[in-house]
């Protein structure tokens, strides 16, 4: 016993010594059998909160009418917002668009053995660490609106098993892929011109096997709400996904993947500039740290992360250096 206690302080001592120790991917809860109604009797409460969604349930269903596999008995994300929270922390950085909207994901395998529907989202911190936010005020306030939506998930869903998703491997240096494009000149009114980009920009990602899982035009929903967010004359995310890169992921052993799914691509102009960015978290950073070991995989997955940079490209942008 007093070795196994030595041996155990070792590898925690080596681990720490050599800048391995463990970080937190996402805390998931769980509830036995396939947990799809209790999911979406959750999403409706969370307007209680100040949070609205988008859901893209029963995913599963979708990978089995198109690729005929089943491996998963439920797949759902749901994107959620808390728009009231997130303006005055956009407004300070606008990476934060990477985050918001964040991903609630469920999955329950088909296993006989897994029993359990599992879910949550990415760990706040680790959120706040991919879009490189270093104002410790800043991440409270982040930290405490996602504490608000982890709250109303023990109190709604009331989850009786729970588990940690952890990593070893260092977050890329770049965690943040940015690019930036010139605005064509003579633009008579930024929201027209958003619409005609934003229809081009769906067209470019369908033509390479993109969906567009959801769309939220921050500037509009606060000039809706007559709320200020003067420091952008255009400011939107849109939801990506690849269907069959996502099959191949998480419909072949790696749901918990699906934490970064779809990835939330954000858009904006800065007031009076002729520039229109773009940002969006990196496959890298699934791949530090959602626990994909395959190699084959991991290569078809920077393989589509370097397709939708090319397809950016295709559409004007630029990397930013």
């Amino acid at each position: 016993m007093k070795l196994t206690k030595l041996s155990t302080m070792a590898a925690a001592l080596i681990l720490t010594v050599s800048g391995l120790q463990a970080e937190l991917t996402a805390n998931f809860g769980g509830l036995k059998g396939n947990a799809d109604a209790q999911s979406k009797e959750f999403i409706k409460k969370l307007d209680s909160i100040g949070f609205q969604s988008a859901g893209n349930d029963n995913i599963q269903v979708h990978y089995f009418n198109r690729y005929k596999e089943k491996n998963l008995d439920l797949l759902s994300f749901f994107t959620v917002t808390n728009l009231e929270k997130i303006r005055p922390l956009l407004i300070k950085n606008p990476d934060f668009g990477a985050y918001a909207p964040f991903d609630m994901l469920f999955y329950k395998k088909l296993d006989k053995d897994e029993k359990t529907t599992w879910f949550g989202h990415l760990d706040a911190d680790l959120m706040l660490n991919i879009i490189g936010e270093k104002d410790e005020a800043t991440r409270k306030d982040f930290k405490s609106m996602v504490s608000s939506f982890d709250d109303l998930v023990k109190k709604e869903l009331k989850p009786t098993e729970s588990k940690k998703l952890e990593y070893t491997d260092k977050l890329p240096a770049k965690p943040l892929t940015k690019m930036v494009m010139k605005l064509p000149k003579g633009i008579e009114e930024m929201s027209d011109w958003v619409e005609e980009f934003v229809e081009k920009h769906d067209g470019a990602f369908v033509k390479h096997e993109f969906i567009i899982a959801g769309f939220l035009d921050f500037k509009f929903e606060y000039e809706d709400a007559e709320v200020k967010f003067d420091e952008y004359d255009a400011y939107w995310v849109s939801s990506l996904c690849h269907f069959k890169f996502s099959n191949s992921v998480f419909n072949h052993g790696e749901p918990q993947a699906g934490l970064f799914a779809p990835c939330s691509v954000y858009f904006y102009v800065p007031k009076g500039s002729n520039e229109l960015h773009v940002g969006y978290a990196s496959v890298e950073n699934w791949l530090a740290t959602a626990g994909v070991k395959d190699e084959k995989m991991r290569k078809d997955m920077l393989a589509i992360d370097a397709e939708v940079v090319e397809t950016f490209k295709e559409l004007g942008f630029e990397l930013e250096k």
